[in-house]
């Protein structure tokens, strides 16, 4: 087992860091560890460096819209916080009761808001991170509105913990909505639920989230066995009456299902990639992304090889949750020969030793080796949990 490291302040943290990097000890670095099973296999370490206990509130002005949190407050956590001034925080991210702050961000995970609100990268207006050569650096500030240049913690976000270690962060917020509803369109067969996504993402009314659940994983999150399209909206209650009266024409017009549908299926929704990897412990989630017009040809894959979708509709990105490891393989080949983007997210690591995981092309695995030799030339933390080099 390795050593166990768990510094209650960002000072301890650069200290932590220091010294490992100091030994030449390897690390396996992380917050409250709910992602583990997610990027590259978890290679054995010397040390274990765990954030969790950094779990301050550092700065708060409801009036900018601004906040600042060490890296392991829990997303939960701050969203009640947020709450007490009827504002939130719109990162969705999966294992949202447990995952910290700098879990999120390391992992970059965001959820079906994506469409409205984007991701961290575009949520976060400042960082601090502790490197191997003991300093902490610090990035960005507390105003929405930063000098243009180089962002240095932009590199964090994604980077699963292989380039520093992030000690604090500071996040744009927003106001809660007034109201908000769910809808749900319901079809037997893709190509009508297709005309009914073409028309939100072409009418004046922009929801939002849409989400797309394939038969298979519409019932394994509990909703009836169909293709389904689901839709979040928000406005003054109004508002959200006037999608209702749209969304019920559109739906009449396209011969489609519809239905208005309680709030708590988007917390399904978001821990459905767990909820899977759970009940298929030789499983996988696949990450994937193409052009909005190739959304059915996606659709049509995965379930060729016997795979499930959960899809951002209106983005043409998400996931395909195979049950196990020959699935996982065959919709890898296949989406990557059609020329769409997959990762291997999260499974076994033996199935991750055994394919590559993301693909990169050789100029961007250059660069991205470059940087983490700027960073970690040693190469002692998180080894292997990006691009398997990295």
């Amino acid at each position: 087992m390795p050593d166990l490291i768990a510094p209650s302040t960002v000072e301890e943290l650069r200290d932590a860091v220091h010294e490992c990097g100091r030994q030449e000890a390897t690390v396996e670095l992380g917050g409250s560890f709910s992602k583990r099973s997610f990027g590259g296999p978890v290679a054995p370490a010397d040390r274990r460096i765990e954030t969790a206990r950094l779990n301050r509130v550092l700065a708060y002005e409801p009036a900018d819209l601004t906040v600042s949190v060490e890296a392991g407050m829990a997303i939960a956590e701050l969203n009640h916080i947020l709450a007490r001034n009827n504002q939130f925080l719109p990162l969705d991210p999966p294992c949202f009761d447990s995952a910290t702050v700098g879990g999120v961000l390391a992992s970059n995970s965001s959820g079906s808001r994506r469409r409205r609100y984007g991701t961290a990268r575009d949520m976060v207006i400042g960082m601090r991170f502790a490197t191997l050569d003991g300093k902490l650096v610090s990035s960005g500030g507390m105003v929405v509105k930063n000098v243009t240049g180089l962002d240095m913690g932009k590199l964090m976000i994604g980077s699963f913990g292989t380039l520093a270690a992030i000690a604090s962060a500071n996040f744009k917020v927003f106001p809660k909505p007034e109201s908000s509803a769910s809808f749900l369109f319901r079809c037997s067969s893709v190509e009508p639920l297709l005309a009914v996504r073409s028309a939100i993402l072409t009418g004046q009314l922009q929801p939002v989230a849409i989400d797309w659940l394939d038969p298979s994983v519409a019932q394994f999150l509990g909703l009836e066995a169909a293709h389904s399209l689901l839709v979040e909206a928000t406005g003054s209650e109004a508002v959200t009456r006037r999608y209702r009266g749209a969304f019920e024409a559109l739906a009449a017009s396209e011969g489609v299902d519809f239905e208005g549908i309680e709030a708590d299926v988007w917390s399904r929704v978001r821990e459905g990639g767990p909820s899977w990897l759970s009940a298929h412990p030789a499983g996988a989630l696949l990450r994937v992304s193409t052009v909005l017009s190739r959304l059915g040809e996606l659709l049509s894959v995965a379930g060729s090889v016997g795979c499930g979708a959960s899809l951002r509709a209106g983005n043409a990105t998400g996931t395909v949750m195979a049950t196990n490891a020959a699935s996982a393989r065959a919709a890898l080949s296949t989406l990557r020969r059609a020329g769409m983007l997959a990762t291997l997210e999260a499974g076994p690591d033996a199935l991750k030793q055994e394919v590559e995981q993301w693909a990169p092309r050789a100029a961007e695995l250059l660069l991205m080796q470059r940087i983490k030799a700027d960073f970690d030339p040693l190469v002692v933390l998180n080894r292997g949990r990006l691009y398997g080099v990295l």
